[in-house]
């Protein structure tokens, strides 16, 4: 029987319909946040040695992979987009962080999300979306699999202040500090390697502090270690510490991006927020202070505090008052200022005297972050 056009133009709106409605469901079950679990290669072997096939790549490039897909068409990477400018000198080498959110679309049975750095999309056919599971075909029989995360938050779980320091690398790593408060307050120092170096002030909106922290809360940041360890070398450190009333609740280090995932998606964030917001220079006068972490002597014995903690310290500084005041010589920190001169800084744990100047930070540091007990005999690296 001869199909009338009348007929095809209806074929066709059913067709249509059919495809529109499948699109529908497939974004409906999508939405939610998945974390990578692996690649499927189910290519089979070949037998010739001599192949120019490459292996199947990670999706997207990284292990570290995860979205939040929302009902209005808004995603969010969560390993984020980057602009690396590349320069012969490595002072002159700077990283540009985009963001996480994009765009996406469902298309014919297909997941199109925007990418930032090339500005395409970037195409997924849709191979399956089960209740906890998502699988997409990135290439002919290679299979990209996530798993839909479910996250325990605390509501009562909740900080004053999170600092994230940066140490750098062997190369062009940025080494920095930020502190953001509950109150929005921001202070930045950016070392090296920065789009903007230097001390610098800024605000966020008390929204924004609670989706950082909220991003934090979604690592289960009491249960986490101390420390996380890669088996190379080379490598930055980057250190998390969180506070509550003038105390330093807890603080993880980070080497070679081996913490769990979801505190490696909260902290790269934070890392780059100064780019971002809008910086102004710190105009109060910079108390002398060491510029990667301290350490706090008595006799021959040390405490240390990691990078972020340091920077914790100076923001106390940096609040308290100048004072005439005398005070016991407890301990002393000692460093090596910008034109390669000892300085020596005194204290008791909450006054602060560097040459004629003596800072009061209202409370004993040492004490409320029970430091006293931390003390270890020196040794020849110290």
């Amino acid at each position: 029987m001869k199909l009338t056009p009348i007929l095809y133009v209806i074929i066709f709106f059913i067709l249509y319909s059919c495809q529109k409605n499948n699109d529908k469901k497939l974004e409906k079950d999508l939405v939610g946040e998945w974390i990578y679990i692996k690649t499927d290669d189910q290519r089979k072997p070949q037998t010739n040695s001599n192949s120019n096939i490459p292996p199947p790549p990670p999706p997207f490039g990284s292990p570290k992979r995860g979205y939040i897909f929302l009902k209005n068409n808004i995603a969010e990477n969560k390993t984020g987009y980057f602009k690396t400018i590349n320069a012969v000198e490595r002072e002159n080498r700077k990283t540009f962080f985009l963001g996480t959110t994009t765009k996406y679309k469902i298309e014919n049975d297909s997941l199109k999300i925007f990418n930032l750095e090339s500005k395409t999309w970037e195409n997924q056919k849709l191979s399956s979306i089960t209740r906890d599971t998502l699988t997409t075909k990135i290439g002919d029989s290679i299979f990209v699999k996530y798993a839909r995360i479910k996250y325990k938050i605390n509501p009562n779980e909740n900080y004053d202040q999170i600092i994230v320091s940066s140490s750098g690398c062997y190369g062009s790593c940025p080494i920095s500090n930020i502190s953001i408060e509950k109150k929005g307050n921001v202070l930045y120092y950016g070392q090296d390697y920065n789009t903007q170096n230097g001390f610098f002030q800024s605000k966020i909106t008390q929204t924004q502090y609670e989706e950082i922290q909220t991003s934090f809360k979604k690592a289960d940041i009491i249960n986490l270690k101390n420390s996380y360890e890669a088996n190379w070398t080379d490598d930055e450190t980057v250190t998390i510490t969180f506070i509550k009333n003038n105390k330093i609740i807890k603080t993880i280090r980070d080497y070679g991006r081996q913490s769990p995932t979801a505190l490696v998606w909260a902290y790269t964030p934070v890392r780059y927020l100064y780019q971002h917001i809008k910086l102004t220079p710190l105009k109060k006068e910079k108390f002398l202070f060491p510029i990667w972490r301290i350490s706090f002597t008595k006799g021959n014995q040390i405490c240390d505090l990691t990078k972020s903690e340091s920077f914790y310290l100076f923001t106390e500084i940096l609040k308290g008052k100048e004072t005439n005041d005398t005070f016991e010589h407890k301990y002393y920190i000692e460093f090596w200022n910008d034109q390669d001169k000892k300085e020596i800084i005194y204290t008791d744990g909450r006054y602060f005297k560097s040459k004629d100047k003596t800072i009061d930070i209202g409370y004993n540091f040492m004490i409320s972050n029970n430091s006293i007990t931390k003390f270890r005999l020196k040794d020849k690296y110290d």
